[in-house]
């Protein structure tokens, strides 16, 4: 909350600054309605973020102006000088309290009285009580103290770091291949080595900078839900999903507000309260979901709930009650047409004005917002079921890992999670066809619409001697396609640009990028590529999904559960959830290495560890529980992330080691661990149910037979008993071992089986049968046999 509230703060100050220029001119020319409109908005944000913040002044000042300035949106107040100046004694006092809250001071509360008083009076009376409550603010504000504040830094600045470090790296390459072109020089050497990881820290720290998670746009939501719940009496399960996703600073403060509004709007117009959801079938508590995804260079926000949704009749009725559609402009108006005048300004469907909602601003803001940064809104409703609002907004700068490919001669990138397998036109697994002018790629026995790159672009296709390259494409919102290149040159990280307008309009490029050569490249858009070929390429999440499984069901994939984790080396892989017995924390002292194998201690048994591994770091290791029909085994891994569906054959299937191929979940590759390698590897002693038999130990007194041999035999599995065991107590499974002639002709007369041990490695003789004492080979093999 401290955050929230400093980042409150901070943007209350920085906006106060640049809209006391706006109010004066607005004063100038009162008919200037994009200026009352942004001077509204700055007070109705204010309003709406103190009330989780708890910030009751700042909510009481805010308020009254906003329904001043309400007043003078309707036409039924007149913005005069008094008024004017009333509103800049109300932004004083804002900026007067975000001071004194940022270095935790306290103000005395009874001069806002006065400022709201002159604030609502007539006109005639207004103009001295705001300049008696204007000025102790003024001088509130010259003598207080100033406290710790944060730097804000303007974008462009960033930008000229991370060119300038985009450049260093480019010089450390190209001094690296001069080094590499002189005779080996280790000092020299060293030093370079140093350089480059300074520049490639720096290069990462920078990066970072202008990126931000996303949870600091879901910070706020769920005290905001919670507040709202409780004073609307509405009951609200809340789900927040994709906070780790990262996205532009800039992006992040353009989003809040849009988002602010759209889940209020959701709360008090979407969900139902208790009694009208019971009414309708549903349950007493509504669900809203707020999901934050990367599709390609885009963030998609997904705000979902399942409420009464859009009445577009309504919406038709209050457009046509305020004079801005007729009748007969709404008879012919399609139902999406119908949907899209909730982005009217001043139209709302509340049947009152309250504190949250009714003033008729809110979407026209989230749309103007959106689309500033060069964003989309799209809306899903379904009345009486709810109402999903997808937000589309562009990374202007991000990190992402990249492929680079060749086409026409040229160099492209591609992100690398839009790639799900790359093959060569030779390869026996793939037949590429010709049906009615499309092409048809055969992998596995599962068709893919095809493209060449240069076709789609409009560039000449090179001749090459070599095979091209395929690879299968799938973009976050799309179907996958084949699209065959002349070749993949390399894989790399790639720092990610917006491109010049002219080139993003073509809609087959998602920006540009500078790699590490210093040659300028383009990113490929894998859904613009589907649409500019009139692939099929489906938008919509839930159409999206739909035909996946449509197509699943036709082409037999079959699914299993599956765990997603993360390594103790950082790979993100699956396993098999039925493997799993369970998942447990282990003390790291448990585990221990001995002959070239990993072990730990679980249950009072030792238990081989499957992934070779015995170095951690921390006190508790996270570990999987794993267990055939016979073999038991633990895997410690770092982090357990979730449980998804994943192929039964994975995308792609490469079986190396303890791996089986790669599957596509969610746009990323992820490793599937085979169980079948991971159980074989696994050292004999492993088995923790062997069977079981006697083995009885004729020579008990003697040293040996009680200090190494029936060690030995416990290892192994067997039940020792030293001495023969009366003729009652002897089983027929039983084995007996021993070295004297009499103790064997004792056990043969007890009906047991013999094995005769000797202290020599030599026979006696060729009819000598004994099996020398320390040749465990042949003493198990020889139990075995005699059991048998």
């Amino acid at each position: 909350m401290d955050e929230l509230l400093q980042e409150f703060i901070s943007e209350t100050q920085e906006t106060l600054e640049a809209l006391a220029g706006e109010v004066i001119a607005w004063e100038a020319d009162p008919g200037d309605r994009d200026r009352l409109d942004a001077i509204f908005r700055f007070f109705h944000t204010v309003k709406g973020s103190c009330g989780f913040l708890n910030l009751p002044r700042f909510e009481r000042l805010s308020h009254a102006a906003e329904d001043v300035l309400s007043e003078i949106r309707a036409g039924t107040r007149a913005a005069d000088p008094a008024t004017v100046s009333a509103v800049l004694g109300i932004m004083d006092r804002i900026g007067e309290l975000a001071e004194a809250v940022a270095i935790g001071a306290a103000l005395p509360n009874e001069n806002d009285d006065f400022l709201i008083g002159a604030l609502r009076a007539l006109p005639d009376e207004a103009e001295p009580d705001a300049r008696v409550a204007a000025a102790p603010a003024a001088a509130a504000r010259q003598g207080a103290q100033s406290g710790p504040r944060t730097i804000r830094l303007p974008l462009s600045l960033i930008d000229q770091l991370m060119n300038g470090v985009s450049d260093m790296v480019l010089a450390r390459n190209e001094l690296s291949r001069k080094l590499r072109e002189r005779t080996a020089d280790p000092e020299l050497d060293n030093v370079f080595e140093r350089l480059s990881t300074c520049v490639a820290d720096m290069r990462d720290v920078i990066s970072k900078t202008r990126m931000q998670r996303v949870d600091r746009l879901f910070a706020a939501i769920p005290r905001m839900v919670r507040d709202l719940g409780r004073e609307l009496g509405k009951r609200i399960d809340l789900t927040l999903e994709g906070g780790d996703v990262e996205m532009d600073r800039e992006m992040v403060e353009m989003v809040v507000d849009p988002l602010t509004h759209i889940v209020r709007n959701s709360i008090d117009h979407g969900i139902e309260t208790p009694i009208k959801r019971r009414a309708a079938g549903k349950p007493e508590a509504g669900s809203l979901r707020v999901e934050a995804r990367q599709s390609g260079n885009q963030i998609v926000i997904v705000i979902t709930d399942d409420g009464a949704g859009i009445d577009t009749a309504r919406l038709v009725e209050k457009s046509i009650a305020a004079g801005r559609l007729t009748p007969d402009a709404a008879a012919r108006m399609s139902e999406q047409d119908k949907l899209d005048l909730i982005f009217q300004a001043g139209l709302s469907t509340a049947n009152q004005v309250t504190a949250i909602s009714g003033r008729g601003v809110g979407m026209d803001v989230v749309r103007a917002n959106v689309e500033r940064i060069g964003g989309v809104i799209a809306l899903d409703n379904h009345l009486g079921r709810g109402l999903t609002i997808t937000l589309r907004v562009p990374l202007t700068l991000t990190i992402i890992p990249g492929l680079i490919i060749r086409a026409g001669g040229q160099h492209f990138a591609i992100p690398r999670a839009a790639v799900v397998e790359i093959l060569h036109d030779n390869n026996e697994t793939l037949q590429i066809s010709d049906v009615g002018g499309a092409k048809i790629a055969t992998i596995r026995a599962v068709r893919h619409s095809m493209i060449d790159l240069e076709d789609v672009l409009g560039m000449e296709k090179p001749v090459q001697s070599g095979p091209r390259a395929i690879m299968v494409v799938r973009s976050a919102t799309g179907v996958p396609y084949a699209m065959g290149v002349s070749a993949v040159d390399n894989h790399e990280e790639l720092v990610i640009r917006p491109a010049s307008p002219l080139v993003m309009a073509t809609g087959v490029y998602a920006g540009m990028t500078l790699p590490d050569n210093g040659m300028p490249m383009l990113l490929l858009d894998a859904a613009g590529l589907a649409n500019a070929a009139r692939l099929p390429n489906i938008i919509d999440d839930r159409a999206a999904r739909q035909q996946e499984e449509a197509a699943d069901a036709q082409t037999g994939v079959e699914m299993v559960a599956a765990l997603r984790f993360e390594e103790l080396s950082g790979e993100r892989r699956l396993l098999k959830l039925s493997l799993i017995e369970r998942v447990e924390d282990v003390d790291a002292r448990l585990f221990g290495r001995s002959g070239g194998r990993a072990f730990v201690r679980l249950d009072g048994r030792l238990v081989p560890v499957a992934n070779g591994l015995s170095q951690f770091d921390g006190a508790k290791i996270s570990a999987l529980r794993l267990r055939d029909d016979r073999r038991e085994a633990c895997y410690p891994v770092a982090a357990v992330l979730d449980i998804v569906e994943m192929p039964a054959v994975p995308d792609m299937v490469a079986m190396h080691g303890l791996l089986s191929g790669v599957a596509v979940i969610d746009g990323e590759h992820l490793e599937v661990i085979n169980p079948f390698a991971l159980f074989a590897a696994l050292p004999e002693e492993s088995l923790a149910e062997r069977p079981r038999g006697r083995c009885l130990l004729a020579d008990a007194e003697d040293g040996w037979t009680r200090e190494i041999l029936a060690p030995l035999l416990r290892q192994a599995g067997h039940d020792v008993v030293l001495g023969l065991p009366g003729d009652a107590a002897v089983d027929p499974g039983d084995v007996v071992l021993c070295s004297g002639d009499d103790m064997a002709q004792a056990a043969e007369i007890m009906g047991c089986r013999v094995v005769h041990l000797r202290a020599s490695p030599r026979p006696v003789g060729p009819q000598d049968g004994s099996i020398y004492r320390y040749d465990q080979d042949a003493l198990m093999a020889a139990i075995a046999g005699r059991r048998a």
